[in-house]
């Protein structure tokens, strides 16, 4: 008899109610409602990390480039379906802008025509976002067609613009000054 009476009880309370999130199908009402958004806006905020750019402009994604490494397949995507002489930037909040770039036509002129003109717009974004957001002294790398890429970032110069140092192939690197030439944006000079 108590045994029947304990597994009554233990049955009682397992239908007791559940407490749980509400499924995404089916928002939460009232007093469980206020707190659930509020968790929930707290979690989602968490998640939701933004990246300084040097040039004033706030990414939201890094792209590899605090680890150290370019991932140009995602850039790839968020560049892909732009043409034209200057590739758009994305930044955080804008749908027209997501990744820093290098732009104009002076990287023949200033890295070595064997260089500059191998590279293409994926290879100039790495570069752009590694101006934004990489820490001087700490080389941002990839990979394309057989070429190594090893672009690092240097201190600050005048104007907002960065020293930085390419080398491909573990040839020696070539010493660049970039400066901003819009939200995002940078171009090459002579140093």
């Amino acid at each position: 008899m108590k045994a029947s009476v304990t597994l009554a009880l233990a049955a009682l309370v397992a239908a007791g109610p559940a407490l749980a999130n509400p499924p995404g199908h089916a928002p939460a009402h009232g007093y469980y409602k206020k707190h659930y958004d509020h968790d929930h806006d707290r979690k989602h905020h968490k998640k939701a990390r933004h990246y300084q750019g040097k040039s004033g402009v706030a990414y939201a994604h890094d792209y590899g480039i605090s680890s150290g490494r370019c991932n140009r397949d995602e850039i790839g995507a968020v560049i892909g379906g732009v043409t034209g002489a200057v590739i758009g930037s994305q930044v955080a909040g804008r749908d027209d802008r997501v990744v820093g770039m290098v732009v104009g036509g002076v990287l023949g002129a200033v890295l070595g025509h064997a260089v500059g003109d191998s590279m293409d717009e994926r290879d100039r974004a790495c570069m752009g976002h590694a101006l934004e957001l990489g820490r001087p002294g700490v080389p941002v790398a990839w990979h394309r067609d057989g070429h190594d890429y090893r672009f690092t970032p240097r201190g600050d110069a005048r104007d907002g613009c960065r020293y930085a140092t390419l080398a491909v192939n573990g040839r020696a690197p070539h010493d660049v000054l970039a400066c901003p030439s819009g939200r995002g944006e940078w171009h090459f000079r002579r140093s």
